[in-house]
């Protein structure tokens, strides 16, 4: 009975043949899924170094940050074209402003509350303005974040700081820990943190108040989140430290419901410890980001 899919060989497997496939020399790092999956690999491409964080653009564009790198990615999926784009720090995290500008957190090694961020022009492939910030970032490499409303929420020790474009603090949001990631559902005026020492999703208003928790067993090693067209909540879990293993999480925008849609296998031998997602809402695609390789996810 066929249980699992191999994307390069276009095969469905048997759980002996997907055994005695994995265990191949040549086939050995060939990414396999569930059968069962709702949504099915039909691309993948790889980058230059692990990504720290990627954003989805209009038209197909991604835009990508790399581990230990000043300069941003970005991808076309519609054409292949691929762009740097120095920003003046090393990149941990980005936040889109409108369809054409993104900005980035800029990580500093220092051992104080200056830090900066770069506001970019995608489509001009230059920085627009630095604005220092004084804030404790967290002290993981990626520092979550999003924009709305002409502010910017950011991650912090015990919950979100929300400040404005000029770097001044407007309040602090406290929820008690610090988000492994979050996401904002525009639409519904929502933000979603995971929650990643208690292993749930917490799902708040923009002043803090609690609208639900989802907590599921299957949460373990929850790392990063995203919202599709429909309100949904995507949350990219791994099966240890070994990222390459995963799966996708849907939970129902009432937090009452949830579902594994996208699974995940490869040889462990190709260690990684980096992952994003986010979703195309033009093409309705799922794009995650495995250590260096980006997979995209379209429904049967």
């Amino acid at each position: 009975m066929p249980v699992y899919r191999c994307y390069e060989c276009r095969n469905v497997l048997c759980e002996d043949c997907y055994l005695k496939h994995d265990k191949l020399s040549n086939t050995k790092f060939h990414i396999f899924q569930s059968t069962n999956d709702e949504m099915l690999l039909n691309n993948k491409f790889e980058v230059s170094n692990s990504i720290f964080d990627m954003k989805a653009l209009p038209g197909g564009l991604l835009v990508i940050a790399l581990y230990l790198s000043d300069k941003l990615l970005t991808y076309s999926v519609s054409d292949k074209q691929r762009n740097e784009i120095s920003v003046g720090g090393m990149t941990c995290g980005i936040a889109i402003l409108d369809r054409n500008t993104v900005v980035v957190m800029l990580y500093t090694l220092l051992y104080d509350d200056v830090n900066s961020i770069a506001i970019v022009d995608i489509r001009q492939k230059q920085v627009i303005q630095h604005v220092d910030v004084r804030l404790y970032l967290p002290t993981y490499p990626y520092i979550p974040m999003f924009y709305t409303d002409d502010q910017l929420y950011i991650s912090s020790h015990s919950g979100i700081t929300v400040m404005d474009m000029s770097g001044t603090i407007d309040r602090k949001i406290d929820l008690g820990f610090e988000p492994t990631d979050m996401c904002y559902d525009t639409k519904a005026a929502r933000i979603y943190c995971i929650d990643y020492s208690e292993k749930i999703l917490i799902c708040i208003d923009r002043d803090g108040n609690t609208i639900f928790t989802f907590t599921d067993t299957g949460l373990t090693n929850a790392k990063r989140l995203t919202i599709d067209n429909e309100g949904y909540v995507l949350i990219l879990c791994h099966e240890d430290y070994n990222v390459q293993n995963f799966k996708v999480y849907r939970i129902s925008p009432d937090g009452k419901s949830g579902e594994v849609i996208i699974t995940g296998k490869q040889n462990k031998s190709k260690r990684s410890y980096f992952s994003s997602i986010c979703f195309q809402e033009e093409s309705d695609e799922v794009v995650i980001g495995i250590g260096e390789t980006v997979y995209t996810y379209k429904k049967k």
